[in-house]
């Protein structure tokens, strides 16, 4: 995992904090949206949305959605800023 990756890993692992009330230190890129946090797909929005304002850039929520841990997520992100 790169620095830009570990760094989208840190927003969601706020942004996660911010939705459901855990502690980031409980979370890491192995965190699974479903299996970890039991999103839901307004969750998937939160974070696509929070991602989208960090770097002003179109997060596709049915893309996020299709990632399974905040690693999957970050990957994502980063090839797609990268294009």
């Amino acid at each position: 995992m790169n620095d830009f990756q570990e760094e989208v890993v840190e927003i969601l692992k706020n942004k996660a904090a911010d939705i459901f009330g855990v502690d980031t230190s409980t979370l890491s890129e192995a965190t699974s949206f479903v299996e970890d946090l039991h999103c839901k797909s307004v969750n998937i929005v939160q974070f696509a949305s929070a991602l989208e304002d960090e770097y002003e850039v179109e997060v596709p929520y049915m893309q996020l959605n299709k990632c399974t841990t905040f690693a999957d997520a970050a990957k994502f992100v980063d090839d797609a800023l990268s294009m």
